[in-house]
């Protein structure tokens, strides 16, 4: 059972993806008001027309400065951050060889949005609070497909980023969630139909758990660090078990 988030406010940055709304929803059953934000009004109003409580909805763009400064002037005081996606709309796929500058600088945005949003967010959250960062199970265990080291090294560097704000930051908590694939996901969507089915037979045949990952898996891994007050500074695989194959 989960801690009681009744009176508490939880801000979740990234809401195009299944995990954002799995979150949202879990959070709101806790009793907790939630502050949904992405830089697409009309992904923000999908997203609320599937859930119900006591809930907001805010535009931002993670990647400009102001942006997400005045976001969370408007947020005002809250308890939790919970970031489940940014860059990953990028996701840009080169080999090292034929990469350019510019898909290997578009990789690292992943980073440098974590970075604008924790650090605006510090005037607000609660010294009793946490903050909970995505990175990717590609940290411990780099893939065989190739094309992916730019955005592995921002995955990286987020999970460093959080273990070391853990101490910069305390008592405030800070954690990482290192997730695997996942259903539902902004990287799920721009595969094909035919590619999401190979994917859930590998998962199915390889993974121990015998499945793919599902939002809301992914979305109570989340929910226990935020709850439990003696978690900070973990870099928590939630991926199925991949690593051990």
């Amino acid at each position: 059972m989960f801690e009681s988030l009744s009176g508490k406010k939880v801000v979740i940055v990234g809401t195009d993806s299944g995990v954002a709304l799995a979150v949202a929803k879990q959070t709101i059953e806790l009793g907790a008001s939630v502050v949904l934000s992405h830089d697409s009004q009309d992904k923000l109003n999908e997203a609320m027309e599937s859930l119900s409580g006591e809930i907001e909805a805010k535009t931002v763009d993670i990647l400009n400065e102001d942006s997400v400064k005045a976001f969370f002037e408007q947020v005002g005081n809250f308890d939790h951050l919970i970031v489940t996606s940014v860059g990953d709309r990028n996701m840009p796929r080169s080999l090292l060889v034929e990469m350019t500058t510019e898909t290997a600088q578009g990789a690292m945005e992943k980073f440098w949005g974590m970075f604008f949003v924790v650090r605006a967010s510090l005037k607000n959250i609660a010294t009793n609070g946490s903050i909970t960062l995505t990175s990717s199970v590609s940290i411990f265990k780099p893939s065989k497909m190739g094309g992916i080291s730019v955005i592995a090294a921002a995955n990286g560097a987020v999970a460093t980023f959080g273990r070391l704000l853990a101490l910069e930051l305390s008592p405030i908590r800070v954690n990482v969630i290192a997730s695997g694939l996942i259903e539902d996901t902004s990287i799920w969507s721009i595969q094909s139909e035919s590619e999401r089915s190979d994917l859930t037979k590998w998962a199915t045949a390889a993974l121990p758990v015998g499945h793919l990952g599902q939002p809301e898996e992914l979305a109570q891994a989340m929910l226990s660090l935020i709850t439990n007050p003696y978690v900070t500074g973990v870099v928590l695989p939630v991926d199925g078990g991949v690593t051990m194959l």
